[in-house]
This record gives structure tokens, C-alpha cells and sequence, in this order.
């Protein structure tokens, strides 16, 4: 169960609270509760409520901030640009899909402005606040002095931001944002999604450009245009007999009547962005009859033409009538 449809179990928006959560499960449990419901479907209804609520709670601990989506750029703090890449199908593409995206903000340490040091200092100890490093020979005069290693010659120490354990940055603040691609996306187009998500200081104006990335198909064929090809076997008696099949598009399997004229069929508005979906088939034929099939050729033939009454043995005679008269008068006298 996603986080989506634990809040959809809930009857909620991916955006409520914890206390929403905690209602909406005792509303929920009090009304499903196999002590108080007889349905048969109660027990199975109760299980999936504590497993969407169960779901919406490790998320919580997980530390993942939810994005606020915004229809445009907000206003305020410049945006930080995240480029993220999706892979859909075609059968995404042509429908329309959604992805969840996950990133993280990481922030300069408010308290050391990112420097990673307490902004009071002290003297340092190793040079006595002289900035110079102290000379361990027994005659002082023979050794250069330099400066000190620890202060860097300044006389004075700064130590590790306690905020930061002197990083100079926070921990990353995980964020989830889930994204709709739509029907008809084509690959290496771009999505743009504005959003602010709260880090552990301060809030953040996101802009996230997602690449679109379509995956290679092993059945279906797309052309620059958004028309799907498709090639199919079928039974040759199948085909001949002009018999209903199942035929694969892009938006599920569709019932198409094979037609004895025809190898090639259009179904319209299952390609991508409302192209075609064309489908080719391929006869498939014995390469020798068996006995068996001979025998049901035979009983084919004497059905059609070998039948009387039937338009095929009509059709047979009056062509053997008009061949015999041709011979007839052909002949010499």
C-alpha cells in the first residue's frame, strides 16, 4: 500500500495532519470493527485501516518534509533548481502517469552562518594569544619563529559550532513530492514543478525540472508522429475464416474482427497524444497439410462448392456451363 492509498483508506488529502489521521481512524475503526460490524468484509476493511494508518506513520518517523506545490514560481527567496529524471512505458505515457520524487535540502547552520565556528573566540592556549608558535629549543634565539599552526597566527581560537558539531551545515531534511505526468508526454520533454518545502531552519522555494525518459517497448514501435506500430502473428484458418481476436494496444488488449482483405488495422486514438495504434498481422499457415487437415479441407470443399443450393455451387456451374459451351463451339464441325 502506498502513502497515496493509505490517506485515500483514510478518506483523506496526502497534505492532513496527524491529528486528521488519528479521527479519521477512530471514525473509521468505530464504524468497522468486526465486534461492532457484521459484515463479512469487516475484518479485511479494519486490517487495511491500521495498515494505511501504520503507512502514514513510518512516514512520518521517516523524516521526509511533504512539498507544497505552488502553480508558479513563489515569491521571496530564490529558487533552488533540482533536475530529476522519470522513466515511464508507453502505456504510461499514452494514459498519463503519476511518479514520486525524493530529494534532499541541506541548509548553511543557522547559528555559525555555515562557517562551522562559535562566533565567540578565546585565546589560544598552544601560543598564549602571541600567534606565534612557541620555540622549543634551549636557545630560543637559534630557532625562526612562524607562525602559530593552531590560530593561524591570530592569537585567538574558534571552537565547533555545538549547533552543527562544526559542519556548517544542517542534517539533510528529506523531501517527497509526487508528480503527474501527463497523457500524451513524450521522451526528453521536461516537466516544471514549483513547489516550497520546510527544511529544519527555514522554508525553501524549490523549482524541480523533470526529465522524461521513455522506455524501449519489446512490442510496440512509436513514430515521430505518436503512431503506434504493432506486428502480429495469427492463425492463417483464423484469418481466413475472418474470426474476432485480441489485439494489443497501447491503452490494453482490444476485440478486432480479422477480415480475409486485410493484413493491416487502425485503431484509432490508441497511439500517443491521440495518434493511431496500427496493428499488422501475419497469416500463420501449415507448411504441408497433415492428414487430419485434409480431411477437413475435404469436407470443406464438399460444403461449398460440393454442396447443391449453395451460392459457390451455383457460381461453380454456371462457369463449368459457360466453359463447356466455349468448348462446344470451338469444336470442329
Amino acid at each position: 500500500m502506498t502513502l497515496d492509498e493509505s490517506f485515500r483508506e483514510l478518506g483523506l488529502s496526502p497534505g492532513s495532519s496527524d491529528a486528521d489521521v488519528k479521527v479519521a481512524w477512530r471514525r473509521l475503526a468505530a464504524h468497522w470493527h468486526p465486534d461492532r460490524n457484521a459484515s463479512p468484509h469487516a475484518l479485511r476493511k479494519i486490517q487495511r485501516i491500521n495498515r494505511a494508518v501504520e503507512e502514514i506513520r513510518q512516514w512520518r518517523a521517516s523524516g521526509y518534509a511533504d512539498l507544497q506545490r505552488t502553480p508558479e514560481a513563489p515569491a521571496g527567496a530564490p529558487e533552488v533548481v533540482v533536475d530529476q529524471q522519470v522513466s515511464i512505458t508507453l502505456e504510461e505515457a499514452c494514459a498519463g502517469c503519476s511518479r514520486d520524487l525524493h530529494g534532499e535540502v541541506v541548509e548553511d547552520c543557522a547559528e555559525c552562518r555555515g562557517s562551522g565556528r562559535e562566533a565567540r573566540s578565546s585565546m589560544c592556549t598552544r601560543c598564549d594569544g602571541e600567534g606565534r608558535a612557541r620555540s622549543h629549543f634551549w636557545f630560543p634565539w637559534l630557532a625562526a619563529g612562524g607562525p602559530c599552526d593552531t590560530c593561524a597566527g591570530r592569537g585567538v581560537v574558534h571552537a565547533a559550532c555545538s549547533a552543527c558539531s562544526g559542519q556548517g551545515r544542517t542534517r539533510p531534511r528529506k523531501y517527497r513530492c509526487r508528480i503527474d505526468v501527463p497523457a500524451g508526454t513524450r521522451h526528453g520533454e521536461t516537466l516544471h514543478v514549483h513547489a516550497r518545502v520546510q527544511g529544519r531552519q527555514r522554508e525553501h522555494a524549490l523549482h524541480l525540472r523533470v526529465s522524461v525518459e521513455l522506455q524501449q517497448h519489446d512490442v510496440f514501435r512509436m513514430e515521430a508522429d505518436g503512431t503506434v506500430q504493432c506486428a502480429m502473428p495469427v492463425d492463417g484458418f483464423a484469418w481466413m475464416a475472418e474470426r474476432w481476436t485480441e489485439v494489443p494496444s497501447p491503452r490494453g488488449l482490444q476485440q478486432m474482427r480479422l477480415r480475409r482483405n486485410a493484413l493491416t488495422y487502425r485503431i484509432k486514438g490508441h497511439g500517443l497524444g491521440g495518434a493511431d495504434c496500427i496493428v499488422t498481422i501475419e497469416p500463420l499457415f501449415p507448411a504441408e497439410l497433415g492428414a487430419e487437415q485434409q480431411l477437413l479441407i475435404d469436407r470443406l470443399i464438399a460444403g461449398n462448392t460440393g454442396a447443391r443450393g449453395t451460392a459457390a455451387r451455383k457460381r461453380m456451374d454456371a462457369w463449368q456451363a459457360q466453359l463447356a459451351g466455349r468448348i462446344r463451339r470451338q469444336a470442329p464441325p
